[in-house]
């Protein structure tokens, strides 16, 4: 169970990373023209929000970045406004991938990412594959802790320890 637990962050993280790199390979310089017009409209400026907040899982670090654009002036703060409202959504949606079990489709999705990878041509084709790879891992890392904290809650052990934290 400690070992699923462990293994399921590993490959979370990685999957983050490739996530990460992959979509700033694609994006590269049009990110910033990306930002200023994504965000000049108020659903989009939402959708945003809430697409950051569901790769980033946090809210607050969505919220840390908006503040950042907003005091470089990437952002008006009507913009951020916007995009802080979806990151609030985002968070919501966050928890349904975990209550809907959304991660057994992270195998499958990393599987057809990876061959997508292995046999592309074009550096394009590829990065897009691996920030697809990103998502399938952050998907079966998620659906892995899940599986090993199933386990780990219902151990006497466990249930002393939180037992101590809470308000009598």
């Amino acid at each position: 169970m400690i070992f699923g637990l462990i293994g399921g962050l590993g490959i979370f993280l990685l999957g983050m990373k490739y996530m990460s790199d992959g979509m700033q390979a694609v994006a590269g310089a049009g990110l910033r023209r990306m930002i200023s017009m994504a965000t000049n409209n108020r659903v989009l400026a939402a959708i945003v929000g809430l697409a950051v907040t569901c790769l980033v899982q946090s809210s607050s670090i969505t919220t840390v970045m908006v503040v950042g654009f907003v005091n470089s002036g990437l952002m008006t703060l009507m913009q951020a406004i916007g995009v802080i409202m979806g990151s609030n959504i985002g968070t919501t949606i966050t928890g349904w991938i975990l209550v809907l079990k959304i991660g057994k489709y992270g195998l499958p999705i990393l599987g057809l990412a990876a061959f997508a990878y292995l046999f592309s041509r074009g550096d394009r084709v590829r990065y897009i594959s691996m920030a697809i790879m990103g998502i399938g891992m952050v998907f079966f890392g998620l659906e892995l802790m899940k599986d090993a904290c199933a386990y780990i809650k219902d151990l006497p052990a466990f249930e002393n320890w939180f037992g101590r934290f809470s308000a009598d």
